[in-house]
């Protein structure tokens, strides 16, 4: 065990979990989704772990406060990663290791928790308990409760598994700390970058006619590069994050100029 490992009890570990379960989607919103939640449920957990550190709990405080959104059926898994991560490393270098580690694995997770733990009983289970309703059995509102409470329990070993393979994974990060933490930086902001032109939406609404050959600017646009204008705009919106504008302004702008295009019809 090195000097900065400081084991902490189960009850403490899993009272993050527990704040997980009940608080997960209570303070979302659109600049950080489930980051406020996310940084609620660790915070027992890191008040233990820095309680003879004031200026690092804050650190990683701020470090759990950054965006954060995947299901939240699967996020314990991720939480347990974390907090093995902060029982056995500390340090600006572990935070920049715990931040790329949450942004690669939200969006994995994300896809494969809303196929596993949303479509598939959502879809099976809804449509048989909402067909024994109809029919005026109670059994199907009980059927749908006792789904509803499996998928919860599975929470606790998505959970376990993530210490698990957070510890095993601090035990051989010594010699690929730099490497890690680039390898998951990349991949969370290729997953954040492919999600640009399918959640961004502005295309270009000029229109070019010359006989029976029509063409609009969009589809030139596309042959440039396809999604060009979302990507712009994600960029002007990044830039202006990092020129510290406050985030409730940078909304109000992207919609009074949306507005404003679209009834120019410059963009729809």
């Amino acid at each position: 065990m090195s000097k900065n490992d400081k084991v902490v009890s189960k009850k403490i570990r899993y009272s993050v979990l527990w704040r997980w379960i009940f608080t997960n989607s209570v303070s979302s919103n659109y600049e950080k989704m489930q980051a406020l939640a996310y940084c609620y449920a660790m915070l027992p957990f890191l008040k233990v772990v820095y309680k003879d550190n004031p200026e690092a709990l804050k650190a990683s405080v701020k470090n759990h406060l950054q965006f954060f959104n995947t299901n939240p059926w699967i996020a314990p898994y991720i939480l347990g990663v974390n907090v093995a991560m902060e029982e056995k490393r500390q340090g600006a270098e572990a935070n920049e290791a715990i931040a790329s580690i949450k942004t690669g694995l939200m969006g994995p997770a994300a896809g494969v928790g809303d196929s596993l733990f949303v479509v598939i009983p959502w879809t099976i289970f809804g449509a048989i308990a909402a067909n024994m309703a109809i029919d005026g059995s109670p059994v199907g509102v009980f059927l749908w409760i006792a789904v509803s409470i499996g998928v919860k329990l599975l929470s606790f070993p998505l959970f376990k598994s993530g210490y698990v393979s957070g510890t095993k994974l601090i035990e051989n990060l010594d010699k690929s700390l730099k490497t890690l933490t680039e390898s998951t930086a990349i991949l969370g902001l290729t997953v954040i970058g492919a999600l640009i032109p399918s959640v961004v939406k502005a295309n270009v609404a000029f229109k070019f006619k010359q006989g029976n050959f029509s063409m609009t600017g969009q589809e030139v646009l596309n042959q440039i590069m396809p999604g060009l204008i979302p990507a712009a705009v994600v960029f002007g919106v990044y830039f202006a994050l990092k020129k510290n504008v406050k985030p409730v302004t940078l909304i109000l702008i992207v919609m009074v100029l949306s507005i404003i295009l679209y009834v120019l019809n410059i963009l729809k």
